[in-house]
């Protein structure tokens, strides 16, 4: 039998490293089904712990203020690291898939986990108010709109992602809705801010558009684990 080449020795793949990668993988992008889930359970039951508070009229950033404020600033912090650490298994995942738009998207992910530990930061309090406007919510919304607009036209060149490039861009549409609804209803000069209704638009909101993280690491997590491959100038045409 003729001795195995050197080359043909240095360029096979070892099967425990392609295991381990793909195991760390499906974590990451697990911290992206997970953390959504466990931000809204602690932001509600953050809510039934205030004395007096209204899940109906206040926002979810004023939890991070006052009685039990070290629950929902928790709760931003994990969230915001959960969030990050799912940017890092999109990239893992999808570079194969959508080359260096994984990146853009990874990015955009990560900026959102960005915003949300900005929150912690500048909590909604008089002296950081502002800070936490600019911070913990226009950079955690604008960016999660961002990303599910920006793939949801990525998903749409992949044959069989049809149904998540088109679940991206509606949920897009319909947080750019309840973003504006959010502005009225808990603006003080607005008479829907009488009517009590602005925490629960923004809990619808916030409910919408980070649900869209549960969904895309579901799905990343099952085309991960059926070692799919898709090629990727299919993916670019």
């Amino acid at each position: 039998m003729p001795p195995q080449s050197t080359s043909s020795r240095r360029e096979r793949p070892s099967p425990d490293l392609g295991q381990q990668h793909d195991i760390t993988t499906r974590i990451l992008l697990a911290a992206g089904v997970v953390g959504p889930v466990l931000f809204v359970v602690t932001f509600t039951v953050a809510g039934w712990l205030r004395p007096g508070y209204s899940a109906m009229a206040s926002a979810v950033s004023d939890l991070g203020v006052g009685d039990n404020a070290s629950i929902q600033n928790a709760n931003f912090l994990l969230f915001g690291i959960l969030l990050i650490a799912f940017a890092t298994g999109f990239r893992r995942a999808t570079t194969k898939i959508i080359g260096r738009r994984a990146t853009w998207g990874a990015i955009l992910i990560a900026t959102t986990g960005i915003g949300m530990l900005g929150a912690v930061l500048f909590p909604a309090a008089p002296p950081t108010e502002i800070l936490h406007f600019l911070f913990g919510f226009l950079v955690v919304i604008v960016s999660a709109i961002a990303v599910v607009f920006y793939l949801g036209r990525q998903f749409r060149r992949l044959p069989g992602w049809r149904n998540l490039s088109r679940y991206s861009t509606w949920t897009g549409l319909a947080a750019v809705a309840l973003v504006l609804l959010t502005f009225v209803a808990l603006n003080p000069a607005s008479p829907w801010e009488k009517a009590g209704i602005g925490g629960l638009i923004n809990r619808l909101l916030a409910v919408e558009i980070f649900a869209w993280y549960t969904v895309t690491g579901w799905w990343l997590s099952q085309y991960a684990s059926r070692g799919r491959v898709v090629d990727q100038t299919t993916a670019t045409r």
